[in-house]
């Protein structure tokens, strides 16, 4: 039964992979080793597959269109996915549901499918990520396990068809409930865009490599064709741009129903609006005289449907603050939690977060806190958010510090980079939520007018593509990209021709990168880590891993930005459990300390004595002292 190998499978990725860090390329090598250990059947399998292959590229020489690997995998991805989930993946294929196939272009697929778990897979899964403690909260999971799957058998379809093109699992929501636990999701097959991605490389690398000494000028030469070969790809592609944006925004519009959430489109919509503020025009204006008056909708409605992109926008602009902060360094990392805690915990008032406009949903925050005070001993009050807010502005101090991370463990228990993760997983829950509570309260005003319509998620989705297409046709698009200069305030440096072309083309990217534009260098760059490093070993230059993601990163970025679950906290709960009650935990604790010592030592002391004490790799006792100082001016009262 494919239960039974699920659970074999599962047992034999969790031995193999003990003592090392749980992170889907580690689990991808040690499940690919499995595949090929099957003795002859998964070859076999792939056998046939490149067999089915010959002959429709024998079929395609005689035909006057030629077709290309999507027409093919419409025909027989299914029955392909339908035996390696069966066969290899441990999966029940009479579980397994495709709802819809849609050939998009000649080089874009889309299946969306649902599977659901029985009762003994959910528990197989449990058991496994308990093993594991899965901190990511998704690696161990069921899409984790099914991201991983469908990988692999991407990367086998790649080698046998030589073809460039990728099969992703672009997105997964899992349902749960007591008779429920469904598994939506959403393969994508597109084309990989090999040339366009190694020369986006070599472009950011050319500036990266700045900072560094003894690059010698034969290498930059190679960067710099590299960065010239990518305006010219965007000038090549820009009068194909205005058919292929239907394409990308569908794209978003089938993404962000999958998941109902709007994460998907923020970034992207950032990108947009962030240009078209550098426009002449003025975005609502745009929206109102060259989309909805092709509507013949009531002006409420109308009126809501401004209000409702306009708050998306305004949200989507904090979202993109932090997420551009959210870079590999640990000095990058706590600048980002300074960044957020200092937003939402600066003003020192509790009252700020109750009932101002600070949270998105001050509600949820005030009946979390009522529920969690109930269970504390040492009860949250002002008095708690003025301290912590004392804290923050002293404990900036770190991050003069090599390795800030220490202070996090004895904090939190955790890294930086996980408490981050966290935070924008639950920021991102929290915009979602209170876009949908917009649309209800919208829905409230437009129900007073029996012609109206009601707006579900799906039409206001629709809407907001829609509205990204006109605002980017307005200010980007025309025959030739010069001639779109003149929309722009800044003609003659920023928005020349060629850069226009570049910015058109970079709209696209945000389908296989879709994280803030701001750290796509570095992502770039981490992705292609190993090959770097290699090859400057032979001009004898070093690059520290502090300026490179880790596997651990990457895995975050997907999960985050590809895999929802009905438990994930909102941020105004997260708030209280992930950084007002460690922090006030620690405040106390010390505080009872100094109190303790009384006039035998003084608070700097304490809290050095403290910190030493709970862990063993402060190296500069310099350093810790000085920061010490600083931290504990809050107790000396």
């Amino acid at each position: 039964m494919a239960n039974k190998e699920l659970l074999t499978i599962l047992k034999s990725i969790g031995e193999k992979a003990k003592g090392k860090e749980l992170t889907f390329k580690n689990n991808s090598q040690i499940f690919f080793d499995i595949l090929e250990s099957k003795n002859n059947s998964f070859i076999e399998f792939k056998e046939e597959i490149r067999k089915e292959w010959e002959q429709f590229k024998f079929k395609n020489q005689n035909r006057i269109i030629k077709k290309t690997y999507s027409t093919f995998f419409f025909s027989h991805f299914h029955e392909y996915f339908q035996l390696y989930l069966q066969n290899f993946c441990g999966f029940d294929s009479n579980s397994l549901n495709l709802i819809i196939k849609e050939k998009i272009s000649d080089d874009q697929l889309f299946l969306e499918y649902s599977y659901h778990l029985s009762p003994e897979e959910q528990k197989y899964f449990k058991e496994f990520s308990e093993i594991f403690s899965d901190n990511t909260n998704g690696i161990a999971s069921p899409f984790g396990y099914l991201y991983l799957v469908v990988a692999i058998l991407g990367v086998s379809l790649r080698t046998i068809l030589e073809e460039k093109f990728y099969v992703v699992l672009d997105g997964a929501l899992l349902k749960n409930g007591e008779n429920n636990n469904t598994l939506n999701f959403l393969i994508v097959i597109k084309n990989s865009q090999d040339e366009l991605f190694n020369n986006y490389y070599y472009m950011y690398l050319y500036y990266f490599l700045k900072y560094f000494k003894d690059v010698p000028k034969t290498y930059y030469k190679k960067l710099l064709n590299g960065r010239e070969k990518v305006y010219k790809i965007a000038l090549d592609e820009y009068s194909l741009a205005k058919d292929k944006l239907i394409d990308l925004l569908y794209y978003f519009y089938k993404k962000c129903n999958l998941l109902q959430s709007f994460s998907p489109l923020l970034d992207f919509l950032n990108f947009v609006c962030s240009r078209v503020e550098d426009s002449v025009f003025p975005k609502l204006d745009i929206i109102k005289k060259e989309f909805l008056q092709n509507f013949e909708y009531t002006n409420e409605k109308k009126d809501s449907l401004l209000r409702i992109f306009d708050t998306i926008d305004k949200k989507s602009t904090l979202y993109s603050t932090f997420q551009s902060n959210n870079l590999p360094s640990q000095k990058a990392q706590f600048n980002l939690f300074l960044l957020y805690t200092k937003y939402f915990l600066g003003s020192g008032s509790l009252e700020a977060l109750e009932v101002g406009n600070l949270l998105f949903l001050p509600e949820d925050f005030k009946i979390a806190l009522n529920k969690t005070n109930k269970k504390l001993d040492n009860v949250i009050n002002a008095n708690t958010i003025n301290d912590i807010q004392e804290f923050l502005d002293n404990f900036s101090i770190i991050s003069n510090l090599e390795n800030p991370n220490l202070f996090f463990q004895i904090i939190f228990n955790k890294d930086i980079s996980q408490i981050n993760y966290e935070f924008l997983k639950a920021f991102l829950n929290s915009i979602n939520t209170s876009i949908k509570r917009l649309i209800d309260k919208e829905n409230k005003i437009l129900e007073e007018n029996p012609i109206n319509e009601p707006l579900t998620f799906k039409v206001v989705v629709d809407h907001i593509c829609r509205m990204l297409y006109v605002l980017i046709d307005k200010i980007f698009i025309r025959k030739l990209p010069g001639q779109a200069s003149k929309n722009f305030i800044d003609p003659r440096s920023r928005y020349v021709g060629r850069n226009i072309a570049l910015r058109v083309l970079e709209l696209f990217i945000f389908s296989d990168l879709n994280v803030s534009d701001d750290v796509w260098p570095d992502v770039i760059i981490s992705m292609n880590k190993d090959a770097l490093l290699k090859e400057l070993e032979n001009y004898h230059i070093q690059i520290p891993e502090k300026h490179f993601y880790q596997n651990e990163d990457f895995d975050r970025f997907l999960i985050t930005f590809n895999f929802l679950s009905s438990k994930n906290l909102l941020f105004e709960e997260w708030l209280i459990s992930g950084i007002i009650i460690p922090l006030n935990k620690f405040i106390s604790e010390i505080r009872s300390l100094i109190k303790k010592a009384g006039k035998n030592s003084e608070p700097y002391e304490v809290l050095r004595d403290y910190l030493g004490e709970n862990t063993k790799e402060i190296e500069n006792l310099q350093d810790l002292e000085f920061v010490c100082r600083q931290i504990s001016a809050m107790w000396e009262d």
